[in-house]
């Protein structure tokens, strides 16, 4: 166990999520089943009035995880003085591989499902009559389920990291000639696949945020629920395609013409090299995340007394998508053309 000040908040925040959503999933999953088999008004005001605490839990902890996954982060950083051959935090990573691996796996799901749950319950707020009362306690059920999942792991890791462990650096993995961020794209459009990916990377960024531009104007238009969700749902997909393809840039392309090193192709080498890059990244990901938030509560939550509110939240969710993707698509290029 390494204690740095980075991993015993780490190591706090865990054990207290882990805690007050367990609790607040178990109690979530109760209320909601007693919503839905709730007969009369004054049984569903009960439990309305019941969930309070719950909800007021839930916002407060929620709220706080949304900062986990940079911190974690911050906690491996941290970490990289004390891991033999470590250079990065790649080194790190290769401590306890499978625990990390899984971990950094969960964080996107875990941050996007708390955003998603965040904004429901906020949606719900500027109702009357909490239209949306037993959706989002069984949203919360299973997002306090991958929370506490995630706390597990980052506690667990936390502790078993060791000093002084002898590690590998990235460069045995990131810049061999067979590494598959190399391999797939060279075996399907040949050797000038830096040129393509570059090319495809500003062309998918662009058409994106366009067609969010266009569906911020025509979120009222479109009245039927099967189309509006359609239209969602396709441009969800577009952004998890984008953020596919920008990762897959960044390695091949960017990162390494960034730092100024042409053949080294580790992301966590461009966060520690060129640190305001993790702004860039935030951006990018918050931008790819409101699309899918979009989606979300369009899918969970019009009904008729969220129809108004519905359609204002996802006019600023594309509205703030398209900012963040455009911020970070210029911090990017100031970046190249700096480099």
């Amino acid at each position: 166990m390494i204690l740095t000040v980075f991993s015993i908040t780490e190591i706090f925040i865990g054990v207290v999520s882990m805690i007050l959503m367990g609790w607040a999933g178990v109690f979530a999953l109760m209320l909601a089943l007693r919503w839905r088999s709730a007969s009369t008004a004054e049984q569903r005001l009960e439990v309305e009035n019941r969930s309070h605490l719950v909800l007021l839990t839930a916002v407060v902890v929620l709220g706080i995880r949304l900062l986990n996954w940079p911190l974690f982060y911050a906690a491996l950083q941290s970490f990289v003085p004390d891991i033999d051959g470590a250079m990065c935090i790649f080194g790190v990573t290769q401590v306890k591989r499978l625990l990390t691996g899984v971990s950094e796996l969960l964080k996107p799901i875990s941050f996007f499902l708390i955003g998603a749950w965040l904004l429901l319950h906020l949606l719900d707020q500027k109702t009357q009559t909490s239209p949306l009362m037993g959706k989002k306690l069984l949203f919360l059920s299973f997002t306090a389920a991958v929370v506490v999942a995630e706390s597990l792991l980052d506690i667990l890791l936390m502790l078993q990291i060791a000093p002084g462990t002898l590690v590998s650096c990235c460069t045995t993995v990131t810049d061999i000639l067979e590494r598959p961020t190399r391999l797939f794209p060279q075996a399907a459009v040949g050797p000038r696949y830096e040129f393509l990916l570059g090319t495809v990377y500003y062309g998918g960024n662009i058409v994106l945020m366009i067609l969010l531009v266009v569906a911020m104007r025509r979120v009222k238009a479109v009245s039927s629920p099967g189309g509006r969700r359609l239209l969602g749902g396709a441009l969800f997909l577009c952004a998890v395609l984008n953020a596919a393809l920008f990762v897959l840039t960044q390695v091949e392309v960017h990162a390494p013409r960034i730092m100024g090193l042409p053949f080294h192709h580790c992301l966590y080498c461009l966060w520690q090299y060129v640190p305001d890059a993790i702004l860039m990244y935030l951006l990018f990901v918050l931008g790819t995340s409101a699309v899918g938030w979009a989606f979300i509560l369009d899918f969970f939550a019009r009904t008729g007394e969220t129809a108004g509110a519905l359609s204002a939240f996802m006019r600023a969710l594309y509205g703030f998508s398209v900012f963040c993707l455009a911020a970070s698509l210029v911090m990017n290029t100031v970046h190249l053309l700096a480099a």
